[in-house]
């Protein structure tokens, strides 16, 4: 591997201090690097080895208690960064840091080949007193589990009229980095009380026609697949949903990534 992967590396560096959480991971998390030392002396070109451990951090939005009236409406947001891409999931009660999280939860990511970020939403249109409690969320990156502090929801006040459903995308991967050649998963989760239609615009902005291009395909979850990914494939990718009350979107940044040489 030459020195274009140590760039990746610290482009990675810069991607993670841009989300706010450089503080909470070791670099060595992250990449770690040997050079022979020797080959610096007499001119020769540089060997250089870099690995990508599996690491997972989880952040929550909002963290303070959430005080709601009967009818109102609650959005949690959790968002994942990891190795490989990660997986979320907001749960009912406390869970503790570092669990084992079974195969029915989260699904087996395989041999490395990614690195992103997952955000999730737990959101209630209509609160009633029993969806009173805490909130977890738990991120996952093979075998790298994280749980957030607890969010509390208490119900109080006079109630409220229910709101009327809005579109929105309650699950989404901002960044996703995986290697040319496999076969990459955006998601893109959405939920409504009422009907919603959903599509996808690719990187040039345009309406992904899964008819015209056999390599790419609409999951049963709104998720778009993308077969044997390219150089070209590389650029940001938007999942629109809307329906009679509202519209909601969120974008996807893929690179493609050279395998190790």
């Amino acid at each position: 591997m030459g020195y274009s992967a140590i760039l990746l590396g610290f482009s990675w560096l810069v991607l993670i201090n841009s989300t706010g959480f450089a503080a909470v991971i070791p670099i060595n998390h992250i990449v770690e690097n040997s050079v022979d030392e020797s080959t610096f002396r007499d001119n020769e070109r540089a060997t250089v080895k870099l690995e990508l451990k599996d690491w997972v951090m989880v952040k929550t939005t909002p963290s303070e208690p959430i005080r709601v009236p009967p009818g109102g409406r609650v959005e949690l947001e959790c968002t994942v960064f990891g190795s490989p891409v990660p997986h979320a999931l907001w749960t009912r009660g406390v869970q503790l840091n570092q669990i084992t999280v079974g195969p029915n939860e989260f699904e087996d990511s395989g041999e490395f080949q990614s690195v992103g970020k997952m955000t999730i939403r737990h959101i209630i249109d209509c609160v009633q007193p029993h969806h009173q409690g805490l909130y977890t969320c738990t991120g996952q990156a093979r075998d790298q589990t994280m749980a957030s502090d607890p969010v509390a929801i208490s119900v109080e006040g006079r109630p409220v009229q229910c709101s009327k459903g809005k579109a929105r995308i309650t699950k989404w991967s901002p960044i996703i980095t995986q290697m040319i050649g496999t076969n990459v998963v955006i998601p893109c989760v959405a939920s409504g009380n009422s009907l919603y239609r959903q599509y996808w615009k690719d990187n040039f902005g345009n309406i992904v026609d899964t008819d015209m291009d056999p390599r790419r395909k609409m999951g049963t979850e709104g998720e778009l697949i993308l077969n044997n990914l390219s150089w070209s494939d590389m650029g940001e990718y938007t999942c629109v949903v809307e329906n009679s009350v509202s519209r909601d979107s969120t974008s996807t940044f893929l690179y493609p990534m050279l395998p190790n040489a």
